[in-house]
């Protein structure tokens, strides 16, 4: 008794163990293969995910600074409408009673021509000042208090270009604005400029109209690094630099500065951003399209959090599905494994527990079964034979097939046999000889 409880305790412990193997081993390559595999996940993700942001801002950036130069392009043809009026270098006056026109030179005819084209530019389109300067840059006519004179890198360009020009700076008295020239010619020979200054509203409907992610915003840059346009306004009125948009960031800056497109990554106050950029063509601006990389990271974090919360789920039920083999591997071995303790402790008569696994454990479980049958068998043959021995038939031969290495048994039992018909004979001899003496 005290064998079999030590065999079952020998069982258990061997239950215990296997399947706490088999569970422990499984886990562990199940979970080293998740975190590779979220790792490998992460990193791609986020890789994947910063090369179709920064390819889709590209275009974006181009696309919005095309929108930009419309914009700018509809100003520039109302400012060459101004230019090109009739009335800038001619009178007409009308004769009442004829109401025939007639045409003729008169200064003051044509100042109240230009004053009368100036205030219908004024109150068509939005401005803020329109005015005439002299080749000199000298105020000859204007209104809404128009600056008496035209400072020397705008009118330098005017003069030079001898065309339509738009200021690289928009704060005109304090106030946001896009400022631009064009030459009143007469006789192909320009005679006047006309500057006006279009209200900020114009630029800022396009640039507050950008929003990307959450916090994303576009604003504008001319070619010295100053900001020219911006959703705050108090940063292009304050005419704060690219270099410092960018946390310092002079590579970008100068890419940015020289007109040139496209799009990059680089730190500001700690967080990365995605930034892409596309001169405004017929200005000296470039677009800035700007975008926190966390407002697109909040939607990889999400979905890594679902791909690790359905990992967890689905290693759960692998470790339920696991648990429930190693059971079923375990308890052929545990009933294996008990039946042969008990074999050990001469238990020759219990059977074995059949396992239809169709596998090596049914193998095992029918070889073990096989086996037991075989030495009863053996054991039964062995103690008829000697059983016949002892009521003295010596002529008795093992009826068993006995194999491998049990034909020895077989052996040795015919060797007792025939030693023992021998002595048997010699006896019978010598009481032959005794009783003919």
């Amino acid at each position: 008794m005290t064998g079999n409880q030590g065999g079952s305790r020998t069982s258990r412990g061997m239950k215990r163990s296997l399947n706490g193997r088999i569970l422990k081993h499984t886990t562990l390559n199940i979970l080293m293969l998740v975190v590779v595999c979220c790792v490998i996940m992460a990193f791609s993700m986020q890789s994947l995910a910063k090369s179709i942001l920064l390819d889709s801002l590209q275009p974006m950036a181009r696309q919005s600074a095309k929108t930009m130069e419309a914009n700018i392009h509809m100003l520039a043809d109302r400012m060459m409408t101004i230019a090109a009026d009739s009335r800038m270098n001619t009178a007409t006056s009308v004769n009442g009673a004829e109401g025939e026109g007639t045409l003729r030179s008169d200064d003051e005819l044509i100042k109240e021509n230009r004053m009368a084209v100036l205030e219908e530019a004024a109150e068509i389109y939005e401005l803020y000042t329109i005015a005439l300067y002299d080749l000199d840059g000298g105020l000859v006519l204007g209104i809404e208090d128009a600056p008496e004179s035209l400072d020397g890198s705008f009118f330098g360009l005017l003069k030079e270009t001898d065309n339509l020009t738009t200021d690289s700076s928009t704060i005109f008295q304090g106030k946001l604005g896009i400022r631009m020239g064009m030459p009143v010619k007469e006789n192909g020979e320009t005679v006047l400029y006309v500057v006006g200054v279009y209200k900020y509203d114009t630029i800022n409907d396009v640039i507050s109209s950008i929003n990307l992610g959450k916090t994303g915003m576009a604003y504008m840059v001319n070619e010295e690094g100053i900001v020219t346009g911006h959703p705050d306004q108090s940063l292009a009125l304050n005419k704060s630099t690219l270099v410092q948009l960018s946390g310092g960031n002079g590579n970008a800056a100068e890419r940015v500065t020289t007109g040139e497109t496209g799009a990059t990554e680089y730190p500001v106050d700690g967080k990365q951003m995605l930034v892409a950029f596309s001169p405004i063509r017929g200005t000296q601006w470039s677009l800035v399209i700007q975008i926190p990389k966390s407002d697109y990271n909040g939607l990889i974090n999400g979905a890594m959090m679902v791909s690790v919360l359905a990992t967890m789920a689905v290693l759960v039920i692998s470790m339920l599905l696991v648990l429930r083999l190693a059971s079923s591997i375990s308890n052929p071995v545990k009933s294996v494994t008990g039946r042969m303790v008990a074999l050990s402790n001469g238990d020759l008569h219990t059977e074995v527990t059949p396992v239809y696994s169709g596998d090596e454990l049914e193998v095992m479980t029918q070889t073990l079964d096989a086996t037991l049958e075989s030495v009863n068998r053996y054991i039964s043959d062995i103690q008829q034979v000697l059983t016949r021995v002892a009521d003295g038939d010596l002529r008795t031969e093992p009826q068993v097939d006995y194999k491998g290495d049990f034909a020895l048994i077989r052996s040795s039992l015919c060797t007792i046999t025939g030693f023992m018909n021998e002595k048997n004979l010699g006896f019978r001899l010598a009481a032959a000889r005794l009783a003919e003496m």
